[in-house]
């Protein structure tokens, strides 16, 4: 086991289905609204309804994850910290500085950013000064971060391309 998986340090409900949750190594806490993750998955929709068990929520396995009082049939009702990190991360608002951050990571031009979102020049110019971007481009950019293949399935460069004769 190697020191960087994410561990949790503290977990504290904070409403319907959203937990406060405190990851080693760092000073501040994330609101994590796991909706989704119980809306999606059949093992924990027991907990979209049950407020007092969804606020059972507990550090198991030395900060690993979470888990529940539930028994299934693998044993507890579960999740990873690195599955409640990336939630953590997704989950995170994307702003003007973080989105010219992410166009600089992958040497994109305003145009060829554009291009890759489906936007105007000046839409990218004008989410570069904004606070918080919408959610959708948010989740755009960190998918084609993530995924070479993606952005490569995507992407048209800016200037001229020559192809090599037939």
């Amino acid at each position: 086991m190697t020191n960087d998986m994410p561990r949790l340090t503290k977990v504290v409900p904070a409403g319907d289905r959203i937990l406060r949750v405190r990851f080693a190594g760092e000073r501040r806490s994330h609101g994590l609204d796991l909706t989704g993750l119980i809306a999606r998955s059949r093992h924990f929709a027991l907990l979209m309804h049950d407020a007092k068990l969804f606020s059972q929520a507990s550090i198991v396995e030395g900060g690993l994850g979470l888990a529940w009082p539930v028994k299934t049939q693998w044993g507890r009702l579960d999740v990873s910290a690195s599955t409640l990190r990336r939630i953590a991360e997704e989950q995170q608002p994307m702003t003007g500085a973080d989105f010219a951050a992410w166009r600089s990571s992958l040497g994109l031009s305003l145009t060829e950013a554009a291009h890759l979102l489906g936007l105007g020049r000046r839409t990218v110019m004008g989410y570069l000064k904004r606070a918080e971007l919408p959610p959708v481009v948010a989740i755009a950019c960190r998918a084609l971060a993530r995924d070479k293949h993606l952005l490569a399935a995507h992407f048209v460069p800016a200037g001229k391309t020559t192809r090599p004769a037939a």
